[in-house]
């Protein structure tokens, strides 16, 4: 959606401090609306959205001398949601889908967003056998050759079916999404065309028993096998058909694949595997250097107790008592304060910037982190603030 969208409740409030008038992608109505189920007014305002570039409805805004002057009461009781998918389903011709609907709760009621897609499927009848569309504020009545315009537009069809094929190290895996916000996808079947051998544990069920309902904004995943032994064909290719049930209409696509494509392609490590193979790597420094300095201290030992003059350093002598030791944060970044003190990744990126600071300041903007992230990130790093670095 191209147009600006409100996702919370002060957005919505935002309308009225900025007077934020209505217009072709915008349009507010009271909240009696909803309490006098007036469907007409949602139907030809949902199908004129539809029918143009998309918009916003907002159903809960006062307005006067089309301005508007605040938000009303709400609508009272339980929610309305369902009943607007309802008349939209039952009122618009054919029935508008592209709606996503949100709700925000006031003291004594709620306000409903309602965000509409401009539709592959218009022109779209409202429930008076009308077709609307927006011009300028206002919801008019299309003429003849609006209406043509509209039909003869390229068509697309609605499928909400995702079907990718995503790598992860050497491993190939079909991602399987249903990306509609609010609708089930019912008896998913799969037939699969391959040229290479696959793992068929996993694709087996789902060509075999398919899915029955893949929920809203969910995906599954499912392992083709290891890119290195898929490569060993030539041209290797695979192809879904997918048939499924989408609001009570079955449907069907294909997607094809060729893996060749991936053929002398770098197998990239994700920003985690590498941070925690570097702090691996200086891990396993750090132990070499306190193993040399735990044999090295053994043949000082004595002079110790007797108070020879020969001092070891308080780390060496905490290495080999086994206290904890704490690191240095100069020698890792904020992944790697991320992964040992199991920090936010935003709170681990503000320590590793403090060290561009003065002394100072550095303190100050430190202690504004909260307390938790700070008490986390001292059990295992030093803190000191002071200018003598040395």
């Amino acid at each position: 959606m191209i147009f600006k969208s409100y996702e919370t409740l002060d957005d919505v409030r935002a309308i009225v401090a900025d007077q934020i008038p209505e217009g072709v992608n915008l349009e507010y109505k009271g909240s009696d609306v909803l309490i006098n189920r007036d469907a007409n007014t949602v139907c030809k305002t949902i199908s004129a959205l539809a029918n143009s570039a998309g918009g916003t409805f907002i159903i809960g805004i006062e307005m006067k001398n089309l301005a508007p002057i605040g938000i009303d009461g709400g609508t009272p009781g339980p929610s309305k949601r369902d009943w607007i998918y309802q008349i939209i389903n039952g009122g618009t011709f054919p029935a508008v889908e592209t709606v996503e609907i949100r709700e925000f709760s006031t003291p004594t009621g709620t306000i409903y967003v309602i965000d509409v897609s401009p539709s592959p499927q218009a022109p779209h009848q409202s429930n008076d056998r009308k077709y609307y569309k927006r011009r300028g504020s206002h919801s008019d009545v299309m003429e003849h050759y609006e209406i043509e315009d509209v039909r003869n537009r390229p068509k697309r069809p609605l499928q909400p079916l995702r079907a990718e094929l995503h790598t992860q190290n050497i491993l190939a895996h079909l991602r399987l999404m249903n990306a509609h916000e609010t609708d089930t996808i019912s008896d998913l079947g799969c037939q699969i065309e391959a040229n290479f051998p696959m793992q068929r544990d996993s694709l087996g069920a789902l060509g075999e028993r398919g899915i029955r309902a893949l929920a809203p904004r969910s995906e599954l995943h499912f392992l083709l096998g290891s890119l290195i032994e898929i490569l060993q064909t030539d041209e290797p290719v695979v192809t879904f058909k997918f048939s499924y049930t989408f609001h009570d209409t079955p449907m069907a696509q294909s997607a094809t694949f060729h893996l060749a494509d991936w053929n002398r392609s770098s197998i990239m490590q994700t920003p985690v595997e590498r941070a925690l193979g570097q702090l691996g790597e200086k891990l396993d420094k750090m132990s070499g250097q306190i193993e040399g300095l735990r044999k090295t201290a053994e043949a000082y030992t004595n002079a110790v107790a007797d108070g020879s003059g020969l001092r070891i350093s308080q780390r060496t002598l905490h290495a080999l008592k086994g206290l904890p030791q704490l690191f240095d944060p100069r020698e890792f970044d904020a992944a790697g304060y991320c992964i040992i003190a199991e920090i936010p990744l935003d709170h681990a990126y503000a320590i590793e910037r403090l060290r561009y600071y003065p002394s100072s300041q550095a303190k100050e903007l430190y202690e504004q982190i909260s307390p938790e992230a700070r008490a986390r990130f001292e059990k295992h790093f030093k803190v000191d603030f002071s200018e003598d670095d040395s």
